[in-house]
């Protein structure tokens, strides 16, 4: 028997996960100078998760530290967005290019 299964562990969550969705939806609204098709979403998402601290915290808890270390992420995930951005565009995962903008 796992973990899982002894305890609801839909109680943790990864707050720099819901930290970078949210960004990434704000700049999907606010830009148009890169491609919004899934694939590069998707490569944006994951980028940005794997250039930044994964904060894990339960529902009942809130930062124990007044918010410092959510601060600090938030400024990794914006310098991993600009890289990912960088290098999404000039790499894309995808043959039609129909979707970027013609400021790009």
């Amino acid at each position: 028997m796992g973990l899982e299964d002894k305890y609801d562990l839909e109680k943790l969550r990864n707050r720099t996960m819901e930290l970078v969705l949210k960004k990434i939806e704000k700049l999907m609204e606010e830009r148009d100078d890169f491609c919004k098709c899934e694939n590069c979403i998707l490569d944006l998402v994951a980028y940005t998760l794997n250039h930044v601290k994964p904060f894990y915290m339960t529902s009942l808890l809130g930062p124990l530290d007044g918010g410092k270390k959510e601060k600090r992420i938030e400024l990794e995930i914006d310098l991993a967005i600009k890289g990912g951005l960088k290098r999404i565009k000039e790499h894309p995962h995808h043959e039609d290019n129909k979707n970027i903008s013609k400021y790009d």
